[in-house]
């Protein structure tokens, strides 16, 4: 786990960096975040991910990847709920002598690249943005989960063309992750959810996922034939193993209770934008209630499709609170994350036991040999 602080430390001081040193003439009324800064974030972050040998689902994949052969494309499932485009890229991949390392490190850049892209540009507060990516497990996400992980990395690349209302490249951004994991589908929300938050669309979501909640076993039939028709090979008893833990729900439900406590000075002049981050980090913290009465493995994963958005949400959040609510709220969340980082990454899974990776001398090796 010390490696993953001092990461989280050199990328979130590179992240200020890109926001307070200036290249050239100094204009403060046109000053601009680096994108050097950026592209070194990516790098550090995507590199180390790159590298790894062994942390949750990798070995999995890393031993799917090694079996692929000449004939492998002709007997892949095509479906979309079978991921045929991600299939079709590590299928291209492999046949062209592509190291099963560098498998892992071209999803992670591409992943990572995706992902910073998108803060970069909608980020209001970047060291506490790449803080609060380590601290919630949006980053440490991409370890585990490849496919789903490179699926919410395009979605969001999308989510900036639904921003611009150029439609047809959104729909062609979320119907292309979707063909790396399906559950990208639900990005097609994202033109439905820009109205204010804490309006009356606000409570409606929240009621319908309070009630998915308490009545989730009686609907699990119809879960099961849904998550069937996307392709996905559940039964009925993998939706009902242990919960989320209650830790991870209430800290996946802090931007909603903060922004319900403060609705009036945030929501007053809010742009389309804003109520959008707001509204999808409300969706990732719904989603995971629904987690508590539910397999923690499936709905966890699926809330992981919005988590990047509370990155975003929370330090825009805090900026217009500001004054001394904002500082004190400010100390108050970095205490209380640092504290679920400890727990999640020392109690609940140990990083140590779970990460391995090759120093970069030995994949520098590999790569020569």
């Amino acid at each position: 786990m010390r490696e993953l602080v001092i990461l989280m430390l050199i990328t979130a001081a590179l992240a200020w960096c890109a926001d307070h040193v200036t290249m050239g003439p100094m204009n403060h009324a046109q000053r601009h975040r680096l994108v050097f800064c950026t592209l070194l974030i990516i790098i550090l972050l995507a590199g180390f991910a790159g590298l790894r040998t062994q942390c949750n689902d990798t070995e999995a994949y890393r031993h799917a990847y090694e079996l692929i052969t000449e004939g492998s494309w002709k007997r892949t499932d095509k479906s979309v709920g079978a991921n045929p485009l991600f299939n079709w890229i590590n299928y291209q991949l492999k046949i062209c002598g592509v190291s099963t390392q560098n498998f892992l490190m071209f999803w992670a850049f591409l992943t990572v690249g995706c992902y910073f892209i998108f803060a970069h540009r909608y980020s209001v507060d970047y060291p506490l943005t790449v803080f609060l990516l380590f601290t919630t497990g949006c980053y440490t996400f991409v370890f585990a989960g490849i496919k789903q992980a490179a699926a919410v990395g395009i979605a969001v690349i999308a989510v900036t063309f639904a921003l611009k209302r150029k439609w047809v490249f959104f729909i062609a951004g979320v119907l292309i992750a979707s063909l790396i994991h399906p559950y990208s589908l639900m990005y097609l929300l994202v033109p439905f959810m820009e109205f204010r938050p804490w309006t009356k669309r606000t409570y409606w979501m929240l009621a319908f996922f309070l009630a998915a909640g308490f009545f989730l076993r009686p609907l699990l039939g119809m879960i099961v034939n849904i998550t069937t028709r996307l392709g996905e090979g559940y039964t009925i008893s993998e939706f009902t193993g242990e919960g989320v833990n209650i830790f991870r729900v209430l800290v996946c439900n802090v931007p909603l209770v903060l922004s319900c406590i403060y609705r009036k000075k945030l929501f007053a002049d809010s742009s389309e934008t804003e109520n959008l981050m707001v509204n999808l980090t409300m969706l990732n913290g719904a989603i995971m209630f629904v987690g508590l009465f539910g397999t923690a493995n499936y709905f966890a994963r699926l809330a992981n499709y919005f988590l990047i958005f509370q990155s975003l949400s929370l330090p825009w959040m805090l900026k217009k609170i500001g004054g001394r609510d904002g500082r004190t709220l400010k100390i108050l969340m970095a205490a209380g994350y640092l504290v679920y980082f400890c727990y999640e990454n020392m109690i609940a899974i140990p990083f140590d036991s779970d990460f391995a990776r090759l120093s970069l001398s030995e994949y520098l090796n590999l790569a020569g040999g």
